[in-house]
């Protein structure tokens, strides 16, 4: 708010709330973050006494929203709360004053101490920039601040005009020309750089109306427009409010908020309002949505970034894999050779000469040791290399697609969001974003990077917090199944998320991940659920691709984790095994 708009803000407060006919009274308090503060008056039409000393929305108004409309969180027990209901609780409105042309508003109380004796005290709230501030004082001495200060006196002092410009009532027609003469005849910079009150907005209205008339008889016009005629506030914007309500992340707009009409702004939407609070708060409620859309879809954005983030090394890593990988076909036939030339093979100095009966000249030539001291070792640690190479391009095959995938899908939803103009649009966004999130590593096994995409705001996103980590499936009986991703997923799945008689399963003598079917009403779970379960179980282990695999399963309370036992590694004291068919079995939820 800049001096003029606040003048006439407050002009209208003190006759609405001031005096022993309104009787206003300071009722309960709310503060919004470090700068905001929404206060009861209590007035018969429920308006509240809104103020905000965040720099970048400076303002004092009344405005029609309730404590819960106005913004997120109000908190009624902070510290200067609590100074508040200490020294103005109850205290009676006498007086609002803005002094002189600084942004500074004075409220005047009195107030009743404990002892029944009546003393004055005031809300001082600066609009200062970066000064900003409200402070609670008594005979100058000030008791407390909503922010920190620099100054630590403790002293309030009232500011004294600036020494260096002039009151533009006082400045005569020769004194302005001289101005506008030093300012190479520029009225706006002349007003603007000398004029005590003038802000940028009023300086060019003044060049505006001086066409056509002396630039001294245009500023005695808007003197007494906004100083002694009655108010035509309104607000002027590009473009319409209607649309700037209904699209709060629109990128482009102008939005001026003034008590008297501006000349110089004739070609954008106007809108007129009964009073200059009334105007305030529409004005208000339109930025303070602005900023609410910002916040949203920053928290939004930061996600889904960090997201893409982790697919996009997941990528890299599932290639660099890959590419490790191509050495079987090479693994295999070092391990055929050796058995081949088991009782033959010559040691060398790095490893054994062998015959290449894959040559057709049958060749001698050397196979690397492996660390091994045998040929046969040698052949079995080619041979389990090869194995490993095998299962680990079955896995990256399947997964990598899968991950460019989710980045591809990723990356559409940031395109998507960039284009949000509303709420309105970030809400519904948010929930389809978590409805349809992609999931990572959903056909790999034990060990797959997977990540949770949940976007979704509120009080559904608490609720899936505990479940980070792990793929969801529902039972043909309705009983919930719950797969680890990862070996830390897998321990935080048995020992935090699982309780002592939900039903654990993991496929046996394979790395895995860890399965659980809830089962909090303790029911006797059906074979058919418990099928499924260990389908599950199998499939997202290393014999996932194959036949039948035997899976073991106990209720969670035979699982126990020995120290110095790796993440995802578990003893089982008691415990039944199935043999089932590796599939996804169930219906999938997340």
């Amino acid at each position: 708010m800049d001096n003029f708009l606040l003048h006439a803000v407050v002009a209208e407060l003190e006759s609405k709330l001031s005096g022993s006919q309104s009787r206003a009274r300071i009722g309960r308090m709310w503060q919004y973050g470090s700068s905001g503060l929404l206060i009861d008056l209590q007035r018969r039409d429920g308006k509240l006494l809104a103020v905000s000393v965040d720099p970048n929305l400076l303002g004092i108004y009344l405005t029609s929203s309730t404590s819960r409309q106005f913004g997120d969180e109000p908190a009624t027990d902070t510290q200067f709360i609590a100074l508040l209901k200490k020294y103005l609780g109850g205290g009676v409105l006498r007086s609002i004053e803005k002094l002189g042309y600084d942004r500074l508003v004075r409220f005047e109380f009195t107030v009743e101490t404990d002892g029944g004796e009546q003393v004055d005290r005031q809300l001082i709230v600066l609009l200062t920039g970066r000064a900003a501030n409200v402070l609670i004082t008594e005979n100058d001495q000030i008791i407390a601040a909503l922010k920190q200060r620099e100054d630590k006196s403790g002293v309030f002092i009232e500011p004294v005009p600036p020494a260096d410009r002039i009151d533009p009532f006082q400045c005569s027609s020769e004194k302005l020309d001289q101005l506008i003469a030093d300012s190479a005849n520029d009225i706006a910079l002349a007003a603007q750089n000398n004029l005590i009150g003038f802000s940028p907005l009023y300086a060019r209205e003044l060049a505006a109306r001086s066409s056509g008339k002396s630039p001294h008889a245009a500023l005695e016009e808007l003197l007494s427009e906004i100083f002694e005629k009655p108010h035509h506030p309104r607000i002027y914007s590009s473009p319409s409010l209607d649309i700037l309500r209904s699209k709060e992340g629109l990128p482009e707009f102008v939005m001026i908020l003034a008590p008297i009409i501006l000349t110089h702004h004739g070609d954008l939407h106007q809108e007129e309002f009964e009073s200059i609070n009334d105007a305030a708060d529409a004005y208000f409620k339109i930025l303070n949505s602005r900023r609410k859309f910002t916040a949203i879809k920053q928290k939004i954005s930061s996600r889904l970034t960090a997201k893409i983030k982790k697919v996009r090394t997941l990528i890299s890593n599932l290639q660099r894999e890959r590419e490790s990988f191509k050495n079987a076909e090479i693994h295999q036939r070092y391990g055929d050779l050796l058995l081949a030339n088991l009782h033959q093979a010559v040691k060398t100095e790095n490893g054994f000469s062998v015959t290449d009966f894959f040559d057709a000249s049958q060749a001698t030539i050397e196979i690397p040791s492996a660390n091994k001291p045998t040929a046969r070792d040698a052949a079995e640690q080619y041979f389990k290399l090869a194995r490993k190479a095998r299962h680990g391009i079955e896995a990256v095959s399947s997964r990598l697609p899968a991950a460019e995938k989710d980045l591809e899908q990723l990356e559409g939803m940031i395109r998507q969001l960039a284009s949000l103009e509303s709420i309105k649009d970030l809400t519904i966004y948010a929930d389809q974003a978590g409805a349809s999130q992609p999931s990572i590593g959903s056909s790999g096994g034990n060990g797959s990077n997977g990540s949770n995409l949940q976007v979704a705001s509120g009080r559904s996103r608490n609720k899936e917090v505990k479940l980070t980590g792990v793929r969801r499936y529902k039972s043909s009986d309705g009983f919930e199944i719950l797969v680890g991703r990862t070996d830390k997923d897998n321990d935080n799945l048995t020992f935090r998320i699982s309780k002592s008689f939900d039903l654990w399963l993991h496929a046996a003598d394979y790395p895995g991940s860890h399965v659980v079917l809830r089962n909090p009403q303790r029911k006797e779970i059906p074979n058919r659920s418990i099928a499924e379960a260990a389908q599950l179980a199998a499939k997202f282990s290393q014999a996932g691709g194959g036949g039948k695999v035997a899976v073991n399963f106990c209720e969670r309370k035979f699982v126990t984790k020995m120290k110095g036992f790796a993440p995802g590694q578990v003893r089982l004291s008691s415990f039944k095994t199935i043999l089932v068919e590796p599939a996804e079995a169930g219906e999938r939820l997340l």
